[in-house]
């Protein structure tokens, strides 16, 4: 039957692609090849990786995994700076918060009948580059207490399939 049949391998998965074919190399059995319909895979991502090891930090530290999320997100996430009239900043610092956990508001200064806000954005509104960000911090926050990780292959595979929420 010596038909060949062609097909393109996204970049990510190139290399799992050449062990399999590789391990088949040195076998003489027959192998058989199928073709399925992509099904929605249940497997960790992103976000729920980066709650695992909130967790385990959390325990490791004697904090809530909401707490590490939140000092994360301080550290690293994404933020907007705000003037506001101060008699108005404790209702705007209770609406962004309203949006979520990470979404974090904390008044950094006031003079003059003003207050600057500074506004981080949780999570669930981060681009790749951004959940990239705070999911590397997390890991290395892990990493500093001896908490095990993904390895770099892994985590690059996690990130990169990050489309947000």
């Amino acid at each position: 039957m010596g038909s060949t049949i062609e097909f393109t391998v996204v970049r990510l998965y190139r290399q799992d692609v050449f062990e399999v074919l590789n391990a088949m190399q040195g076998d003489k059995k027959p192998y058989t090849i199928s073709i399925d319909r992509q099904k929605r895979k249940r497997s960790l991502n992103a976000n729920n990786y980066m709650w695992q090891l909130c967790q385990k930090i959390g325990e490791k530290i004697g904090a809530t995994k909401e707490t590490v999320y939140r000092k994360n997100i301080r550290e690293v996430g994404s933020f907007e700076t705000v003037e506001l009239i101060s008699a108005g900043a404790a209702r705007f610092i209770r609406s962004w918060e309203a949006n979520g956990l990470g979404w974090v508001a904390e008044p950094i200064s006031e003079r003059g009948g003003y207050m600057t806000v500074i506004a981080y954005y949780g999570s669930s509104s981060y681009d790749t580059a951004e959940m990239s960000r705070l999911v590397e911090a997390v890991v290395e926050e892990a990493k500093a207490l001896g908490i095990e990780t993904m390895t770099p292959l892994e985590l690059d595979r996690l990130k990169a399939a990050w489309k947000g929420g």
